[in-house]
Order: structure tokens, then C-alpha cells, then sequence
């Protein structure tokens, strides 16, 4: 997608906004960066909010920008009648979590000045858009004292309903997690689930940890079929390199074509360790073009740092090609799991180029993305942006652990102290688990979450902490962290990995 600053006059001096590369006109709307402000301005003006949510790699998003947020009568409504708030999900994931459940982009969230939801879709088509926007705003302006009486009682807000007193932690948690990864498993293709492919690195990464402490041999066994089915499947770019996000097709035949910094890392993980426990040249060969890909695309403009997507558009201009484009944001979170993934890549490939850069990147994300209250913002683009994020300091903190194993670098342990020392102070919530911010928003933010694959990767950060100190405290951290989650786990699928390892480590620390 093609970045505007104030084109249009986004309401929002400085702010930036992207679109889709090809033509359109949705820069003529005038956008607002979540916020606070944006609320306020739709209090003091009596307007619905009109809240976007994109994805950079979204072909949806995209076409929505070509077709109904291009249509005069669209752009008009929203100008005039609503405040429209745009943002990206990888830029605000804590925004998305709490309006997007169902995960699918563009969200389109229709809401009263004090935060009650009018509407609340998808792609919309553009003979629908302005229809939609005119039934929603009829609806508000017919209803404002019964909705303002809404408002009062809370009904704006979101909840999250977790047991008060949840079943104990046990080793038979992770045997559970495993038996679902089972009955998952697609024995063919590999992978899990029948339909829609996800990659799923987590759920690998587990299997693998299970193998190598119980010698499960299906365990190894699918891993292997996974990596070895993916690498063989239009998945697999074998033009550019790296692995698409997903395939809509159990064969991996389907691909769309976004490749995450996030995915490249995790599975150059899971390659290092297939490779390490099986020997099989294959992993090996994998890890290697992964290595390649990472470096020269995603990091190739400004090492150490890597971009955070490749996606692509395809034109009708006569070639049939397709046109490349980068995400150049860096996200923390993303690099800091590059970062791990390279010292892996030391340790298992003794690739010294790798043990290299990710030293060099994780001192980078140190001077670069640290917040004064002494955690890290998400993302940069051109300045930090969004601090407080869970997943962000957990990352990080992970990151610095792996290069003092590396490196025996003191410096870097004693970093990854500090951000554990920020999550215990910031994120700590009463009853067990860790919020995904570390300070209340605007609206729906007003509710701090307890997510269970954030909280899964804090234990694990945290008992890795205890591994290298030996300090209980940190062990004491961990249980905490999975703490309220015990059968909330069931209705996660596959997602549940994270969480079915950490019970697991947590039980042999």
C-alpha cells in the first residue's frame, strides 16, 4: 500500500495514512489517527466515528480503497456526517483485537460518539457503502437518548469474562494441547486443519519440544511432513523466496501472497530445529534460503533491521507480472523474533553472519525503540509509535536473553531483566495473567485484556529468566502468566500451542 500524509486533509497534521498502489481515491477522505482526539471531535460535533481497519498486505483493503471508499457519495458522507478514524492492524494490534475478533480485514466498525457500535462489517461492495452509511447515521440520529442511555450503563465497553478461580496448572494441560494438535493434524499435507491452511509455527515448535522430552515419534513425524509439504507448495515462493502467510486450499496449493517478517522468523526456527533433531538435509537447505530470503529482501534497506512484509499486486498491463512492494515499517515484536531466530541459526548452523546480525539488531531495537517508562514502542516509521504493548516487551526481553546465551553478554541479560522488571510493574494483573497494554485508552482500550498466546510467551520469557538466574521469582512469573487459562485454552484450536509448550516448561522448571 502507498502512504499520504495529509493528503486530503487528514484532519491530522503529520499523520500518515496508506493506501492501496493502485488508483483510487480514498485519500480524499479525511482521516484521523486512533486517538482520544478523535473521540472528543465526535462528542463535540455529534457524529458517528467511522472506524478502518486495514492490513498493508489486505487485498480487500485494497480493493475497498479502489471502489467504495473512491465513490463521491461515500467520501461526501464521511466527510460531512462521520469522523473516520483509519489505522493498520499491524500498527495498532491492540486496537484490532478489541474490533476485530472475527480477524478478517478491512473491519469497518460503526460507532456513537461514546463508543456504542452502530454497524459493524467487512468488504462491503461500493453500490452498498453509501447505503450502509446512511441507514447507520439514520439509525443514530432517530435513537441518540436510547443510545446515550446505553452509553451510561456501560454498554460501549467490553468485558472479558475469565474464571476467577481456574483449574490448576498441570502437565496434563500440555497432553491435552497435544491430543487437539493430534486430532488437527492433517497426516497428508501436514499442518492442521482440514480446509483453510495457517502456517501455525507455534504449534511446530511445540511438537518439536515434545518430541525431543517424551521421543513422541509422530511428533517429529509431522513437523517433518509440514515443513517438507510446504516447501514443495505454491507456498513456497520460489521466485523471491519465503513463505506466504496461508493457504485457502488443505494442499497449500492456494497461497495469498503476503510474506510477515513475523512467519519468516518462526519457521526459520522450526527448519533450525527440524534440522537439529532429524539431520535431514532438507531442513537444513530450507533454513538456509530462508537465511537468504530475510537478508536480502526484508533486510536488505536498512540492516540491521528488517521491513515487516512483502506483498504483492498484480497489473493488467499486458506482461501478466506481478509488482512487488515493502512494508517499510519495523516492527518491534517482528525484528526481536528475527533477531532469536538468528542466534538459532549460529547455534544450530554456527552461521557467524547470523550471530552477527542479530546481536547487531537487538542492540539496535535497544537504543532505537526503548519508551521512557522502560519499555519498547511497537513500531517505528521514521519516529517510535505505540508503546506499552505487552507483546512488544516480551519479544524484546526474549531477544536479549538469546544473545546473552549467544554472546555471554552481561549487558544484554541485564536488559532482559529490565523489561521483565517493566512487565511485572505495568502489565501485572490482579488474579493472574498480564494485560496486552500496559495503561488504559480511549474506548474499547479502556478495557485491558488478558490474552492467552501473549501470556504464553511471557512465561516463556519469563522462565527462560529463570533458567539463566535461577531467581524463583521468575518462575513464580510464568505460573502466573497461564494462570487463568486452563480450559479457556479448549476453544483455541490450534492457537493453543503457545500456551499447551509454556504449561509444559513451567511443569519441568
Amino acid at each position: 500500500m502507498e502512504a499520504a500524509g495529509s493528503a486530503g486533509g487528514s484532519g491530522a497534521p503529520g499523520a500518515s495514512f496508506r493506501f492501496s498502489p493502485r488508483p483510487n481515491r480514498a485519500h480524499l477522505v479525511r482521516w484521523r489517527p486512533w486517538g482520544e482526539e478523535a473521540f472528543a471531535e465526535a462528542r463535540r460535533v455529534d457524529r458517528p466515528v467511522a472506524l478502518f481497519i486495514t492490513a498493508f498486505w489486505c487485498g480487500f483493503c485494497q480493493r475497498l480503497d479502489e471502489t467504495a471508499l473512491s465513490d463521491e457519495e461515500a467520501i461526501t458522507l464521511l466527510n460531512g456526517l462521520y469522523v473516520p478514524v483509519r489505522l493498520e492492524e499491524a500498527e495498532r494490534p491492540d486496537v484490532d483485537v478489541r474490533y476485530n475478533q472475527a480477524g478478517a480485514w478491512p473491519a469497518i466498525v460503526l460507532l456513537t460518539p461514546g463508543g456504542v457500535q452502530l454497524a459493524g462489517v467487512h468488504y462491503v461492495p461500493a453500490d452498498e457503502f453509501a447505503s450502509l452509511l446512511v441507514r447507520a447515521l439514520d439509525f443514530y440520529q432517530r435513537n441518540r437518548a436510547w443510545l446515550a442511555e446505553s452509553e451510561s450503563r456501560g454498554a460501549a465497553g467490553m468485558r472479558q469474562d475469565l474464571p476467577e478461580e481456574p483449574a490448576p496448572l498441570s502437565a496434563a494441560i500440555a497432553d491435552e494441547v497435544a491430543g487437539m494438535l493430534e486430532g488437527l493434524a492433517d497426516a497428508e499435507f501436514g499442518g492442521f486443519g482440514a480446509e483453510l491452511k495457517m502456517l501455525h509455527p507455534e504449534a511446530n515448535d511445540f511438537l518439536l519440544h515434545l518430541y525431543e522430552t517424551t521421543g513422541e515419534s509422530w511428533c517429529l513425524e509431522h513437523v517433518l511432513v509440514t515443513l517438507r509439504r510446504l516447501r514443495a507448495s505454491a507456498t513456497y515462493d520460489r521466485q523471491d523466496g519465503g513463505f506466504y502467510r496461508y493457504s485457502s486450499r488443505r494442499d497449500w496449493q492456494e497461497p495469498h501472497p503476503e510474506k510477515l517478517l513475523a512467519d519468516q522468523a518462526a519457521l526459520l526456527a522450526n527448519y533450525l530445529h527440524a534440522f537439529r533433531l532429524s539431520g535431514a538435509g532438507e531442513m537444513r537447505r530450507a533454513a538456509e534460503e530462508l537465511i537468504a530470503y530475510m537478508d536480502g529482501v526484508l533486510g536488505a534497506l536498512d540492516p540491521p533491521f528488517f521491513y515487516g512484509c512483502q506483498d504483492y499486486v498484480g497489473f493488467d498491463g499486458g506482461d501478466g507480472g506481478r509488482r512487488s512492494f515493502l512494508d517499510t515499517h519495523l516492527y518491534c515484536d517482528a525484528n526481536a523474533r528475527a533477531a532469536s531466530a538468528y542466534f538459532d541459526a549460529w547455534r544450530v548452523l554456527g552461521a557467524a553472519a547470523c550471530r552477527d546480525r542479530g546481536a547487531a539488531l537487538v542492540e539496535a531495537l535497544w537504543l532505537r525503540f526503548r519508551s521512557p517508562d522502560g519499555g519498547v514502542y511497537h513500531y517505528w516509521d521514521g519516529a517510535p509509535a505505540v508503546p506499552g504493548l505487552l507483546q512488544d516487551a516480551v519479544a524484546a526481553g526474549a531477544a536479549l536473553a538469546g544473545a546473552y546465551e549467544t554472546n555471554g553478554d552481561a549487558a544484554s541479560l541485564e536488559r532482559a531483566r529490565e523489561l521483565a522488571a517493566y512487565v511485572l510493574d505495568r502489565h501485572r494483573a490482579p488474579g493472574g495473567g498480564f494485560y496486552d497494554i500496559a495503561s488504559p485508552g480511549p474506548d474499547r482500550l479502556a478495557t485491558r485484556l488478558r490474552l492467552l498466546s501473549q501470556n504464553a510467551a511471557a512465561a516463556r520469557f519469563f522462565l527462560r529468566l529463570h533458567g539463566l538466574t535461577g531467581e524463583e521469582g521468575y518462575r513464580e512469573a510464568a505460573a502466573w502468566a497461564l494462570r487463568p487459562f486452563p480450559n479457556s485454552h479448549r476453544a483455541q484450536g490450534a492457537f493453543a500451542a503457545g500456551f499447551g509448550h509454556a504449561v509444559s516448561l513451567l511443569a519441568s522448571a
